[in-house]
């Protein structure tokens, strides 16, 4: 079984060098906690190497992918010049060309993109902006409505990411109605956290629940925001 590496420091030592090759990751986490700095540095830590990334945002404004660059020296138009990162900001006027309410619409968008880059890894972020969207669009007014139809979002992208091979990440949030379907269709999942050390500091802190085919670790693991981005603690 191929592995594709996180780049993220520490983290892949605990995982048996990287989530299997066609793994759909959940991310997941509060507001603030660390998703985007984590997929985000994935992207562009796996493009140095010469892998091609996209990022595809519903939430994050295109500035704000210019403040990680600055904060942790990230140098992402460099990059996306070199055609190894594509970041696509999708607002709510853009969804039409995506249509996450049409899965073979979704299906085929997505599909299109990633083999015409040639990306090996993958960011979705959020889901449950998606959610949320189709809840909305849908009148879907019960989280067993919700979940139904993300049951089938979900199962689409997973496939794909079979289908073609690659790393696919996707967010969300500890809110989301669909939560518990995400986490049994995943194959992996990251869970990243704030919690208060015993001198009452809070800190930041990432578990795996989920690996499949993988040993990982069940303890808490400590995360660190340093100056070239995010580090997990080394077992």
């Amino acid at each position: 079984m191929q592995r594709i590496p996180t780049h993220v420091p520490g983290l892949d030592a605990a995982i048996q060098g990287g989530p299997i090759q066609g793994s759909l990751i959940l991310v997941k986490g509060a507001p603030g906690v660390g998703k985007t700095i984590f997929v985000l540095q994935s992207i562009y830590a796996s493009a140095l190497t010469g892998d091609v990334g996209i990022y595809f945002t519903f939430d994050e404004a295109p500035q704000t992918i210019g403040w990680y660059s600055a904060i942790f020296g990230w140098d992402v138009p460099a990059l996306q010049k070199d055609k190894k990162i594509y970041i696509y900001y999708l607002s709510e006027q853009e969804y039409e060309r995506f249509r996450p309410d049409r899965l073979d619409t979704l299906r085929e968008r997505l599909e299109y993109i990633i083999k015409s880059t040639g990306a090996r890894r993958v960011a979705i972020d959020s889901m449950s902006t998606i959610s949320l969207y189709l809840a909305r669009t849908l009148g879907l007014h019960t989280e067993v409505d919700v979940s139904a139809v993300m049951q089938k979002v979900l199962r689409s992208l997973s496939s794909l990411a079979k289908d073609l091979g690659i790393l696919l990440y996707v967010t969300v949030l500890p809110s989301d109605p669909a939560l518990p379907v995400y986490e049994s269709m995943a194959d992996g999942v990251i869970e990243l956290f704030y919690y208060e050390d015993v001198g009452g500091v809070t800190q930041r802190g990432l578990r795996i629940p989920k690996m499949r085919a993988t040993h990982h670790p069940l303890d808490r693991l400590s995360v660190y925001i340093e100056r070239e981005g995010m580090e997990v603690e080394s077992l």
